[in-house]
């Protein structure tokens, strides 16, 4: 970040974004307004940082509107560049005011520091990995057993007894194993 003292540099181009070329007069207007503009910039967001991109766009847009009018070339641009370049400061300031900045550095990291949910969340992959895998009816009793459901409930549920879907289950999930390996090796 650049101090109060300091005054940046912005990048000035030829062409803009989409190749289209920029107005001498525009540009030339552009250094002119430079270290305003990087006052106005310190002074509404207490950086100047943006105020090269913001400045940048300007230009290519006030050349693009002078173009579509038919302006002739001047040098009195400076007006209608601040205009553009504050309007555009004005919009990148809302847009941080509707940020909303939820802590620190600190709180961030004690937040990643827990990573016991990345084995749920591989777990559950895993577990939706090997239920594609399955028939339909083993398919559900694997979601409705990993959800919590015994095999009684699961028997009412899909109108079969439990001894009966255990069995069938785990024969299931013994070749879904069987034929996973074999593509392991």
């Amino acid at each position: 970040m650049a101090g109060a003292g300091r005054i940046l540099v912005w990048w000035d181009r030829d062409v803009d974004q989409a190749g289209r070329p920029i107005r001498p007069d525009v540009r030339l207007a552009g250094h002119e307004i430079w270290e305003h503009a990087c006052q106005r910039t310190q002074a509404l967001l207490d950086d100047q940082g943006p105020a090269a991109e913001l400045m940048e766009n300007s230009v290519a847009q006030v050349s693009r509107y002078l173009d579509r009018i038919g302006a002739p070339e001047s040098s009195q641009k400076h007006g209608l560049l601040m205009v553009a370049f504050c309007r555009g400061l004005r919009r990148y300031a809302a847009k941080l005011k509707r940020l909303e900045f939820v802590g620190g550095s600190g709180e961030l990291l004690s937040r990643t520091l827990d990573e016991a949910w990345v084995g749920h969340v591989n777990a559950r992959l895993e577990l939706e990995r090997i239920a594609r895998k399955l028939r339909d009816h083993n398919g559900a009793v694997l979601m409705l057993r990993a959800a919590g459901y015994e095999w009684e409930d699961v028997g009412q549920v899909l109108g079969k007894s439990p001894a009966a879907l255990r069995i069938s289950f785990w024969r299931e999930i013994e070749r879904v194993r069987r034929s996973s390996n074999v593509y392991r090796q």
